[in-house]
């Protein structure tokens, strides 16, 4: 007899007064999140290239927040949340990547009752970069 449970699945928090979400303070959106900074372009070895960790806790946030000089990547190594980049929400999972242009806001809300961990990777520009299929007048 086989018994499979998954932790994540349709499981409602734990409203026990010693739990995580209960300690820092119920179900009120804020920012709690723990980020590592791995690879950073101003330490070396790439000029261009920074590279991140974020667990974001349950009922947390990142900050929201603009790289007028910078695109960003987001690899979703495990939990459930929301993106919001400009007007747009997309739900993300472990397993999705999603795309921040330069310029844009952007901030991540955890949901359900495990952790959102992510991977984050950021590149500088230039200021002369074109969309995917676009060319410069000429050519």
């Amino acid at each position: 007899m086989k018994h499979v449970v998954n932790v994540a699945s349709g499981r409602e928090p734990d409203t026990d007064p010693r739990s995580l979400r209960a300690q820092a303070g119920g179900d009120k959106p804020r920012v709690f999140r723990d980020t590592y900074h791995l690879i950073k372009r101003e330490d070396g070895p790439s000029l261009r290239l920074s590279c991140g960790h974020t667990t974001v806790y349950p009922t947390g946030s990142t900050t929201g927040h603009a790289h007028d000089d910078m695109e960003e990547i987001y690899y979703f190594i495990s939990g459930e949340g929301t993106m919001v980049v400009g007007e747009d929400e997309f739900p993300v999972k472990a397993g999705d990547a999603l795309y921040v242009p330069p310029g844009a806001w952007h901030t991540t809300y955890q949901r359900g009752i495990m952790p959102l961990v992510f991977v984050w990777n950021t590149c500088l520009i230039d200021g002369d970069e074109r969309p995917a299929g676009e060319t410069k007048h000429g050519e």
